[in-house]
């Protein structure tokens, strides 16, 4: 009888399986039809305000401005630094920087109104902006001189938003731990699948980091609205309800020069966080993206207790081989068309780890990112109302955690 059930289950993940491959295959198109995309090189360039939210940024500030500022766009631009609530060294930074380059402005935020700090952030630099393109980033980003350039150039007369990728700066690859260039690979995979939606049209996802956008798009659905008093999600909750309340077209931006370079998290229980704050603004997806996620959570615990089920009844190893390898072969497709898409073929060597990490700890931070606590920014948020008891022992953990710190880098001079 035992095996019979497992019979059963298998022949249902096998048709999961199945579902699977042929939504994996519909990105991989997906990526191809980005090719599709209209460059305009306009008689007048749009006034454009770069918009960087920074809290206790000190350290990187000056390497980041210091590569904005190399920027050669055609049109009137500018960069509105926000500083959030810093304690560190920042304001002081940011006068020098501010008195170096005449182009940035600096807007302070004196306290937090909201219950997100980043979109109350962006939200005060957007207002004090007159830009017809605004393009949000972080403040620990490295750009290709012709970024602001290439990004608006995809701003064809009925794209309202302009997406791009960002991966990790790790300029000294081949001696960064494994799971360093694992997160990486995990990363680029997250960013490629919103291109690849995005070229069909659909907007599941993309990055704050490097995401462009027209003033009358922001002002048509009230800014960020409702999801403003969502911890996370500045930039796929945006692009959303874009989506769902506009005309505006979204594309996603493909040459090297729009790639954006953020640099990684230091530390795996930095790591840790930062997935937990992404995954915490999961129930706030609109239906669709919604059942899409819970439906992956699922498949992949039901592929965590094949090989277990397996172990008890023997011919349960065979179909769940045929499975797992079927599973791999078109993620492999996926991943290789993603890298060669981007140029980020030096990824592929770390798949084989990647495949085997990621479909154990996403249903893990799909579920807990909704559930436990996280650190961010020197702060503390929760997306659900736990028990007392369970809550404060969480907590009183979390506080035995040293402060996190930015990575420090070298700033050339």
């Amino acid at each position: 009888m035992l095996s019979n059930w497992f019979l059963i289950g298998i022949g249902v993940v096998a048709l999961i399986t199945t579902v699977y491959a042929v939504m994996m295959m519909l990105f991989v198109i997906g990526l191809k039809r980005l090719r599709r995309n209209r460059i305009v090189e306009h008689i007048s360039w749009p006034s454009v305000s770069v918009i960087v939210p920074a809290r206790n940024e000190a350290d990187v500030l000056p390497w980041t401005l210091g590569s904005l500022m190399r920027q050669d766009y055609p049109g009137k631009w500018e960069v509105i630094v926000v500083d959030d609530r810093s304690d560190d060294d920042s304001p002081r930074v940011l006068k020098e920087l501010s008195a170096r380059y005449p182009d940035v402005r600096i807007v302070r935020v004196d306290e937090n109104l909201g219950a997100s700090p980043k979109k109350q952030a962006l939200a005060k630099g957007i207002a004090a902006s007159n830009a017809e393109i605004i393009v949000t980033t972080d403040a620990d980003c490295q750009y290709h001189p012709d970024w602001l350039h290439v990004m608006v150039s995809h701003m064809a007369d009925d794209v309202g938003v302009v997406a791009g990728l960002t991966i990790f700066e790790l300029p000294d690859f081949e001696s960064v731990p494994l799971w360093q260039k694992v997160q990486w690979l995990d990363f680029f995979v997250q960013n490629f699948l919103a291109a690849g939606s995005l070229g069909w049209g659909h907007a599941a996802s993309c990055n704050g980091s490097n995401l462009c956008f027209r003033r009358k798009v922001y002002d048509e659905i009230s800014g960020y609205g409702e999801s403003a008093e969502v911890i996370s999600g500045d930039d796929v909750l945006f692009a959303q309800r874009v989506a769902a309340n506009t005309k505006w077209k979204m594309v996603f931006a493909t040459t090297a020069d729009s790639i954006v370079k953020s640099l990684p998290v230091g530390t795996i229980s930095e790591l840790m966080h930062q997935r937990l704050r992404w995954a915490s603004k999961g129930l706030t997806y609109r239906g669709s993206m919604l059942g899409f996620l819970f439906a992956i959570y699922s498949y992949y615990c039901a592929l965590i207790a094949l090989p277990i089920g397996a172990l008890f009844v023997p011919q349960l190893v065979v179909p769940t081989l045929l499975i797992w390898g079927g599973k791999i072969v078109v993620d492999t497709a996926l991943i290789v068309t993603g890298a060669r898409v981007f140029g980020q073929q030096r990824l592929l060597p770390y798949f084989p780890v990647y495949e085997i990490l990621h479909v154990v700890f996403t249903p893990y931070f799909g579920f807990a990112g909704l559930l436990l606590p996280y650190h961010w920014k020197g702060d503390w948020y929760r997306t659900a109302k736990l028990p007392k008891n369970f809550a404060g022992r969480w907590l009183r953990l979390g506080a035995r955690i040293p402060k996190l710190k930015k990575q420090k880098v070298f700033v050339e001079q």
